[in-house]
């Protein structure tokens, strides 16, 4: 692997830990009587939050190695990830998930070469340079952290957690 796509793969992979830390520290400073609120019924819950970036990095993981989107648009995506989201009920099997997952991941990032860095991924919503799309996982992360975050502030809890 040639120095700079070395640069940019511990890059992805820092930038994804800072995103995972700011869920994990969320998750944490967040009220037992809290964990399962929601702002209303379409919002996901602080435990929501979590599982379902702890699922999605595997989905997303798998779409950036190359296999085909497996929903027939993101309606069918957002539906699934509820109903598996619900499935999830404590924060230890969020954690766990987001862990397991999150190891994954980075082991992943690991195993890149220059040739599949040098790639495109072809989305429906367009083709991302390679070296851009490793990226995606630790702002879908932080979109995740910043809901959880804005939670924390309806019911009261005004405090800055950086992870």
């Amino acid at each position: 692997m040639n120095a700079t796509n070395q640069q940019l793969i511990e890059a992805a992979k820092a930038e994804f830990l800072r995103a995972k830390g700011r869920l994990v520290s969320g998750l944490a400073a967040t009220p037992d009587d809290k964990i399962n609120w929601s702002p209303s019924e379409t919002a996901r819950t602080p435990l929501d939050q979590v599982s379902h970036c702890g699922m999605s990095i595997s989905g997303m993981q798998g779409w950036l190695d190359g296999q085909p989107f497996p929903f027939k648009d993101m309606v069918e995506l957002g539906d699934f990830c509820r109903k598996a989201e619900k499935e999830i009920t404590t924060r230890e099997q969020a954690l766990g998930l987001l862990e397991t997952n999150s190891d994954g991941y980075i082991a992943w990032l690991d195993g890149l070469t220059d040739e599949k860095l040098a790639g495109t991924l072809k989305t429906g919503m367009g083709d991302f340079p390679m070296t851009m799309a490793i990226t995606f996982m630790a702002d879908h992360l932080r979109s995740h952290a910043s809901q959880l975050e804005y939670i924390q502030t309806i019911y009261g809890d005004r405090e800055m957690r950086m992870g």
